[in-house]
């Protein structure tokens, strides 16, 4: 078995090289594999979280804006973590972001009950998790959620700088989702997000 070094196997995905594409699944490939199920995913994630992060780096190299200042096995970690958290963060929203907003009234369906109760039930995890949290996480998490641009929240919430915003964004989050996931009744809406 050859292995390739990281320029090597950099020029042999450039030309598309069948054994330095080999190499990369299978060296790299678990590196996807554990960011994703260390943060909520399975295996079709990982998947799928590792094709993109092959064709972001093949973009990349065909562009020639690769600059390695770290070895390639980091540099693909980092691609495939920023794939992954840009998709947490996108269901993330989905998932919360109309808590916030009101929903318009809708006629009564016997057939749609059951996901309309599921529904009812989620929102009041959150909700009760939600209230929980500090008062400026609560502003924060909400102002995130009505897509307020960071630059504005760092001034209502008088913080140095949007840099700032988003890491107490980040924390506060994350304070909510670990709230959220061990909560035992969570298991009950893995099915329905």
């Amino acid at each position: 078995m050859i292995y390739f070094s990281d320029e090597a196997l950099l020029r042999g995905l450039k030309n598309r090289r069948t054994d330095c594409i080999r190499q990369l699944y299978r060296d790299y490939f678990p590196l996807a594999k554990s960011i994703v199920e260390r943060n909520s995913g399975n295996i079709q994630d990982a998947e799928d979280v590792f094709q993109d992060g092959i064709v972001v780096l093949y973009e990349k190299i065909v562009s020639d804006s690769v600059s390695l200042k770290c070895s390639l096995k980091t540099y693909f970690y980092a691609i495939c973590k920023n794939i992954w958290m840009q998709r947490l963060d996108r269901k993330w929203r989905l998932l919360y972001q109309d808590d916030f907003v009101s929903e318009p009234s809708e006629e009564y369906d016997p057939f749609s009950f059951t996901v309309h109760e599921e529904k009812l039930e989620k929102k009041r995890l959150f909700q009760e998790h939600f209230l929980d949290l500090p008062e400026d996480c609560q502003k924060i998490i909400r102002m995130y959620l009505a897509q307020v641009p960071f630059r504005e929240i760092a001034e209502k919430m008088n913080f140095k700088n949007e840099a700032y915003a988003k890491t107490r964004k980040y924390l506060c989050k994350n304070i909510l989702r670990k709230k959220i996931l061990t909560d035992p009744r969570y298991k009950m809406f893995i099915h329905y997000e």
